[in-house]
C-alpha cells in the first residue's frame, strides 16, 4: 500500500524504546457481559508472540472491542461480567499489567484527557509512577515520534485536528512505553491524510519500541503490509488465524459478507452500484440551485475559517465536497442549509426553491419551510434524534407535512426495509451502533422528500454492505430528481455517485468531475494538497520548549511577576483582599482599595485593552447597583428629589458612590486573577500543595474540558431542530428535549473518557508523580503580604477619617 507524503517523523533514541514486545495468551478464554445470556466471546486460544503484529478481522458485534478491552485490562469484577478461561499479558492478568498495555480508540476527542499537548502526553506517566525528570524527555521524544514534535508542550489541544489527535492519543501511549499497543479503529473518523498521519505514526512507534501489536480495522488495506498475521472473530468465536494473505484468500468469502472491506473493493462496489442505477450526469451550464457570493463561513467575527468563497451547487445531480480536516467544509455546509449565519456575503436558493420568489436566503425561512425544500445530515447523527423509537423518528417529518394513516405506515417501512432498519424499528435512537445511528439520520432526512438534501459524512462507521445499499438509496434520490450535496472523504463514495465535485485546499476551490474510479490508494484517497497544510485560520505553532526545560504554564505568553505565582496563593490572595472590603460602605475605603488596585494590574502582564473587554459585566454591575442603593436607600433629612417610592438624598448619594466604587474594587482582582488561572495549574497546586486526593481532582479536570463541548452541543441540538422542522414547536418541550441529549451526550463522553484514563492508569495503585512540580516560594509569600496589605490601608484610612460606616448599620 503507497501511503504518500513527507514523512516528518523524529526518530526516538534508543533509550526511549521499552523493554521488547509483551507476550499475550488466551486458553479458553470467554466474556459474558453482566445481564446478557450470550456470551460476547468464548473458548478463545490465542498466543501471540512478543513484537507480533496482528490484524483482527470481524463483523460488527462480533466481539472484537470486548477481546481488546479484556487485553487492555479494561473488563471489570463480577458486576461488570462474567469470565472462563485465562487471558494474560506477559504470564499475569492484564489489570496487572497497566502501563506494559496501550489502547487507542477510534473517537479523536474522546482520548484527549487534558487541555494541554504535553500534560496530556504525561497523564500516563505520572499515573503509572515516572520520576518527574525522566517525564519531559519521554514527551518530547513521542511527540517526535508521531510527527507532533513541532508543537509547543503547551499548545492547546482544543485547536488540533482528527488526525492530530489520534497521533497525540499515540505519542500518550508511547509515552508509557507499552510493550502492547491494541489499536481499537483508530483511522474510523479520519480523513485520508489523518489516516495516512496514524498510519506513519503508528509504524514509528511499533520501530522505536519493538511492542506487540493488535489492530483491529474494516478497511484491511490500510494495515495489511504492516501487519504480520490476521485473526478473524465472528460470532464470538475465532474463525481463522494465520498470514494474512492466506486468511484473506480463504476466507475473502465470509469476510466480505460480514461487512469487511478487503483491498480492491472499493472498485468492485462502485461498479456494481453503477450497473444496478445507471443515470445521465450533470449537464453542463446547468442552473444552480444554491450559490454562495464572496461567502465568509466561522463560528466567530474574529476567526473566520473561509473567505471569498464562491461556489454553485448544480440542480438535480450529486455535488460531493471534498479535502481535509479544518478546511470548512462542515461549516460551508451548515451555512448553505440557512443554519449558520454568513460571516460576510451571501447564500442564495433558487427562487423556485424559496418559500417566496423574495425569500431567496435560506437563513430567512421558518422551519417549517425547510420541510420539502431542504435538509441536512449532520456528522453526528445523535443530534437529529428527537423521538423514543426509530420508527417515531422517522414519523417526525412526515407528521408535520400532515401525512398520517395507512400512508405515513407504508412510507417509514419503505424507509426501515431500505436501510436495514426493520430489526430495529421499535428501539430507542440513541442505542443503535454507530452506523446504524448514521443509516437512521439519513433516512429521517430522505423520508421528508427534501428538494435538496446536504449530507455530512454519509458513509461514516457503514461497514461494506450497509455502504452498498445507502450508496444505492442516495443514487435512487438524485435520480428521482433530489440534489444531493455530500461532504466527504470516501473516494469511493465520490466515484459511485459519479457527479460534481468541488476540492476545498489551502489554495482555494477546485470544482471538477467524479473520478471514473477509485484513486490508487483505497477509498478515502484525494489529492496531496488537500490539508496537506495548514488553513488560513489555523493559529501559528509556537516554538518548543528548551529540551529538558519544565514546560510553562498556558496562562499568558507573557512572563510576569504574578505567572511566577502558585494559583493556590492567587486564589486564597484573592479571597484575603477582597472579603474584608464588604465589611464598610464607605466611599473612601472602596475607592483606595480600586486605586491600589490599578496601580498594581501593570505587574500582572495583562494588556489594557483585554482588562477593559473582561470587565464589561462588571461595569454593567457596578452601576446598576448603584442607581438601586441611589433610589431605595433610606433617606436622610437632605432630599434632593422624590417620586413616588423612589428618593435620591444626601445620605443615598453617598451610599450609591460607595456602591459603584465598591463593586468595581471587588469585580477588579476577580477579573484579572481568575481570568489569568490555568485549570491545569490549578488542579497541580490543589494536588500538590493542598494535598487533595489526586483523583477527584484530575477527574474533575478533565470533565471541565468535556463542559466546554457542550455549548458546542447545544448550538448543534437547535439546528438539528430547525432543520426537522420543529423548530418553531413548543419551547418548553424543544428545551427538554434538548437537555435530555444533553445529558446522554455528556455520559457518553464520560463513558469514553474514563475508558481512556483507566487505559492510562488512571486509579492504578502505586504513588502517583507529577510532571510539572506545583511549589510555592518567596512570591508567593510577597503576594499574600500585598493582597493582605490593601484591604487593611483601605479601611484604616478611612477609620482615621471617620467615614468608617460597618456594612448593616
Amino acid at each position: 500500500m503507497s501511503l504518500p507524503g513527507r514523512d516528518v517523523r523524529t526518530p526516538i533514541p534508543a533509550t526511549a524504546g521499552g523493554v521488547g514486545g509483551a507476550h499475550v495468551r488466551a486458553s479458553g478464554w470467554g466474556w459474558r457481559h453482566a445481564g446478557r445470556k450470550a456470551w460476547a466471546l468464548s473458548d478463545i486460544d490465542l498466543d501471540i508472540a512478543p513484537g507480533e503484529r496482528i490484524l483482527l478481522l470481524g463483523a460488527s458485534g462480533a466481539g472484537k472491542s470486548t477481546l481488546m478491552a479484556g487485553l487492555a485490562g479494561l473488563l471489570g469484577g463480577e458486576d461488570e461480567g462474567e469470565a472462563l478461561g485465562a487471558l494474560t499479558v506477559d504470564d499475569v492478568a492484564p489489570h496487572h499489567a497497566r502501563g506494559r498495555v496501550g489502547l487507542v480508540m477510534q473517537d479523536p476527542e474522546a482520548q484527549v484527557v487534558l487541555a494541554r499537548v504535553g500534560d496530556d502526553v504525561a497523564f500516563g506517566c505520572e499515573n503509572l509512577g515516572v520520576a518527574p525528570d525522566r517525564i519531559w524527555p519521554r514527551v518530547r521524544a513521542s511527540l517526535g515520534a508521531v510527527g507532533l514534535g513541532d508543537l509547543a508542550l503547551s499548545h492547546p489541544t482544543s485547536k488540533l485536528s482528527g488526525g492530530q489527535k489520534q497521533r497525540l492519543a499515540l505519542a500518550s501511549v508511547l509515552a508509557m512505553r507499552p510493550g502492547l499497543l491494541l489499536l481499537d479503529e483508530p483511522t474510523a473518523n479520519l480523513d485520508p491524510e489523518g489516516v495516512r498521519e496514524v498510519r506513519r505514526a503508528t509504524e514509528a512507534v511499533l520501530a522505536a519500541s519493538g511492542a506487540t501489536l493488535v489492530v483491529v480495522e474494516h478497511r484491511v488495506d490500510v494495515w495489511a503490509d504492516l501487519v504480520d498475521r490476521a485473526i478473524v472473530v465472528l460470532d464470538g468465536r475465532i474463525v481463522a488465524d494465520g498470514p494474512v494473505a492466506e486468511v484473506l484468500a480463504d476466507e475473502g468469502g465470509r469476510l466480505r459478507a460480514a461487512g469487511i472491506w478487503l483491498p480492491g473493493d472499493e472498485e468492485r462496489v462502485v461498479a456494481e452500484v453503477h450497473e444496478d442505477s445507471r443515470r445521465s450526469p450533470i449537464e453542463a451550464g446547468a442552473v444552480p440551485v444554491i450559490s454562495t457570493h464572496d461567502l465568509s463561513i466561522g463560528y466567530e467575527e474574529s476567526r473566520p475559517v473561509r473567505t471569498h468563497l464562491d461556489v454553485d451547487i448544480p440542480r438535480g445531480g450529486s455535488t460531493c465536497i471534498v479535502g481535509g480536516n479544518g478546511l470548512g467544509k462542515t461549516t460551508l455546509a451548515l451555512t448553505m442549509a440557512g443554519l449558520l449565519a454568513p460571516l460576510g456575503g451571501r447564500t442564495e436558493v433558487a427562487p423556485d426553491l424559496a418559500p417566496r420568489p423574495d425569500q431567496i436566503d435560506p437563513r430567512s425561512w421558518r422551519s417549517r419551510d425547510l420541510l420539502g425544500r431542504l435538509s441536512m445530515v449532520f456528522q453526528e447523527p445523535e443530534y437529529q434524534f428527537v423521538a423514543r423509537t426509530v420508527r417515531e423518528e422517522l414519523e417526525v417529518g412526515p407528521r408535520t407535512s400532515g401525512i398520517d394513516g395507512a400512508h405515513l405506515d407504508a412510507l417509514v417501512d419503505e424507509h426501515l426495509e431500505a436501510l436495514a432498519l426493520t430489526g430495529v424499528a421499535l428501539a430507542n435512537p440513541m442505542t443503535l451502533s454507530g452506523g446504524e445511528k448514521r443509516r437512521l439520520s439519513v433516512a429521517s432526512a430522505l423520508i421528508s422528500a427534501p428538494k435538496v438534501l446536504i449530507l455530512d459524512e454519509p458513509t461514516f462507521g457503514q461497514d461494506r454492505t450497509t455502504w452498498i445499499e445507502l450508496v444505492r438509496l442516495l443514487r435512487r434520490a438524485v435520480a428521482s430528481g433530489t440534489t444531493v450535496v455530500s461532504i466527504t472523504h470516501d473516494a469511493a463514495f465520490v466515484a459511485a455517485m459519479d457527479g460534481h465535485v468541488i476540492e476545498l485546499s489551502t489554495r482555494g476551490i477546485d470544482p471538477r468531475r467524479a473520478p471514473a474510479a477509485v484513486p490508487a490508494g483505497g477509498a478515502g484517497t484525494v489529492p496531496a494538497h488537500a490539508g496537506a497544510a495548514p488553513t488560513p485560520s489555523s493559529p501559528a505553532r509556537a516554538t518548543r520548549a528548551p529540551t529538558g526545560a519544565v514546560p510553562p504554564s498556558s496562562a499568558g505568553s507573557r512572563r510576569t511577576l504574578l505567572t511566577r505565582v502558585n494559583p493556590v496563593t492567587q486564589f486564597l490572595g484573592l479571597a484575603v483582599m477582597t472579603t474584608p472590603l464588604i465589611l464598610s460602605i464607605d466611599a473612601l475605603s472602596a475607592g483606595l482599595a480600586l486605586l491600589l488596585e490599578l496601580l498594581l494590574v501593570p505587574l500582572t502582564g495583562i494588556r489594557p485593552r483585554q482588562l477593559l473587554a473582561r470587565m464589561v459585566p462588571v461595569f454593567v454591575a457596578a452601576p446598576l447597583a448603584a442607581l438601586s442603593m441611589l433610589l431605595y436607600a433610606t433617606p436622610d433629612a437632605e432630599v434632593y428629589w422624590a417620586f413616588g417610592p423612589a428618593v435620591v438624598s444626601h445620605r443615598s448619594v453617598a451610599l450609591a458612590a460607595a456602591i459603584l466604587l465598591r463593586v468595581l474594587a471587588l469585580g477588579l482582582p476577580a477579573i484579572v486573577l481568575l481570568s489569568r488561572i490555568d485549570p491545569t495549574d490549578m488542579a497541580d497546586g490543589l494536588s500538590q500543595v493542598m494535598r487533595l486526593p489526586a483523583r477527584p481532582v484530575l477527574a474533575a479536570l478533565a470533565g471541565v474540558r468535556m463542559t466546554g463541548l457542550m455549548v458546542g452541543d447545544w448550538h448543534a441540538l437547535a439546528r438539528a431542530r430547525r432543520i426537522r422542522g420543529i423548530g418553531e414547536g413548543n419551547r418548553f418541550v424543544g428545551f427538554f428535549h434538548g437537555a435530555f441529549a444533553l445529558l446522554v451526550f455528556a455520559l457518553q463522553r464520560a463513558s469514553k473518557l474514563s475508558l481512556t484514563m483507566e487505559a492510562r492508569g488512571f486509579g492504578a495503585p502505586g504513588r502517583r508523580t507529577w510532571a510539572r512540580v506545583s511549589r510555592v516560594s518567596w512570591r508567593d509569600a510577597l503576594m499574600m503580604v500585598v493582597c493582605a496589605a490593601l484591604p487593611t490601608i483601605s479601611l484604616l484610612a478611612a477609620w482615621h477619617a471617620g467615614v468608617f460606616q460597618l456594612l448593616g448599620r
